[in-house]
């Protein structure tokens, strides 16, 4: 079950801090209603490191591609992890602008072939936040104070409230007011480290829970394995990236990963960007070919990238990946990533998108809302 505020009441908090803003003279432009993932490319808190990254650092010698056997169905990832996200520009404050987001993670088990959503108490399973640069001026940090009288809260060591205001230039130095591009894609930040946060709190309780402690079942995590406070990632969790936009390898090694067999799998490694972090931050990280490429795609369109603990053996390696390529039945039909996409994350996904779509009336009230105090200034 979800738990924390519907989203008629997060509305209803901002339509009073919005109505407050109008009788203290603050101009709220009504914003075009704008989705800010839609042309968006998947991205990770990790992706400026990868872009200067170095050579990996190979754990199996020679690198090439390794053969890990033939699967026989057997799988122990038992546990699935995914988070959504969705936002939207509702209007500006000069050239600051207002956005509203959406994001919600849950985890499931599959037991006796069927997909059940886990409650593992903790954090909201879906999250609301209005996103501002705070600092970008005097009625941006006044309308920041109204959204907090009317009930919404800053984020602080943990979730502690479904309805979130945040502050997209909190983590910068000098901040620049017409930098309106750059403030959206700031906020767009800001609401994908908040989903990331999100699958963290739940991956933490995950190993907690007394169910996982009395079992040798896995989870696997869409995305990467996330850095926690507390250490490295669970030692039976996975990272199942399905989308290669950048291959880890350079030189040879690139040709080497294009020209890898279906069922195959390449020798472990550290991506370079990983290895100026601390050891806890790094991960055992390597190749599996799901499907021969498709017609349409690229040589990299059916790669998944697994992410695991460091100090995983060849042999486990060879194990995990047996179990990724029984997860190839059923296939995760009709998304277009099927090819590096396991069938129990898409059902994560089918869960929480609902609750994303769920969130128009909201964004067209406070459109509305917007649109009735700027007329009425007119």
């Amino acid at each position: 079950m979800l738990t924390g505020s519907t989203a008629t009441d997060f509305a209803a908090r901002i339509v009073r801090a919005l109505e407050d803003a109008g009788r203290q003279g603050i101009r709220i432009s009504a914003g075009s209603g704008a989705d800010l993932e839609l042309g968006q490319p998947t991205r990770t808190s990790d992706e400026d490191d990868r872009a200067t990254a170095g050579r990996p650092r190979h754990l199996e010698t020679p690198p090439g591609p390794r053969d890990p056997g033939e699967p026989n169905g057997a799988s122990r990832l038992c546990y699935f992890l995914d988070g959504v996200q969705g936002s939207r520009e509702i209007g500006r404050i000069g050239t600051s602008p207002v956005v509203v987001a959406t994001v919600a993670a849950a985890v499931v088990n599959r037991c006796e072939r069927r997909l059940r959503r886990v409650d593992l108490g903790g954090p909201p399973g879906l999250v609301r936040a209005v996103i501002l640069p705070r600092r970008a001026a005097r009625e941006v940090e006044v309308f920041w104070g109204l959204l907090r009288d009317a009930g919404l809260d800053e984020l602080r060591e943990e979730i502690p409230s479904s309805d979130l205001v945040l502050d997209s230039t909190e983590y910068m130095g000098e901040v620049d007011p017409a930098d309106y591009v750059g403030m959206k894609e700031r906020a767009l930040g800001r609401v994908r480290a908040l989903r990331e946060r999100l699958e963290s709190e739940l991956l933490n309780r995950w190993e907690g829970d007394d169910r996982v402690l009395d079992s040798d079942d896995w989870i696997g995590v869409d995305g990467q394995l996330r850095t926690r406070v507390e250490g490295p990632p669970p030692q039976r969790a996975l990272g199942l990236i399905k989308s290669v936009a950048r291959p880890e390898f350079v030189g040879k090694d690139v040709g080497m990963l294009l020209d890898l067999a279906p069922g195959m799998r390449t020798t472990c490694f550290v991506p370079g960007w990983q290895l100026e972090r601390a050891a806890t931050d790094q991960r055992t990280s390597w190749y599996t070919r799901m499907w021969p490429p498709q017609r349409g795609a690229d040589a990299l369109g059916s790669l998944m990238r697994v992410e695991a603990p460091l100090d995983t053996p060849p042999e486990k390696v060879d194990e995990i990946t047996r179990w990724i390529l029984s997860e190839r039945a059923p296939l995760a039909k009709p998304d277009p990533r099927w090819p590096a996409m396991i069938y129990p994350i898409l059902h994560v996904e089918k869960v929480l998108k609902p609750l994303i779509g769920g969130s128009e009336r909201m964004y067209a009230r406070l459109e509305r809302q917007l649109v009735t105090q700027q007329n009425g200034r007119n």
